[in-house]
């Protein structure tokens, strides 16, 4: 059972690593073209929104309030403010409107 799980860990690892050195050697000193560059700028905020969305969701007992937060951090995000105004300012507003509701 325990040499299973050894090889198992070194496959995974060894899986893991070939993806990430295959395409560093085949694409070595090429440029990609400035339309796979901008969609890959954007890669990272759309798996950090589609993880993040349903636990804003559910994150108050009350939907409506989590949905207003959750704006509310967007549009400080949108105005460029720093994080701490943006999570004191979110965390502020969802306690204001779950002792309101």
């Amino acid at each position: 059972m325990m040499n299973r799980a050894i090889i198992m860990i070194i496959f995974t690892g060894l899986v893991t690593y070939l993806a990430r050195v295959i395409p560093l050697l085949l694409y070595r000193g090429k440029e990609p073209s400035k339309f796979v560059r901008s969609f890959l700028e954007y890669i990272p905020y759309s798996a950090l929104a589609a993880i993040l969305f349903p636990e804003i969701l559910y994150s108050t007992d009350s939907m409506l309030t989590a949905a207003l937060g959750g704006s509310c951090a967007t549009i400080l995000i949108i105005k460029k403010q720093n994080m701490i105004i943006t999570v004191a300012g979110t965390i502020l507003l969802v306690y204001i409107l779950n002792l309101s509701i």
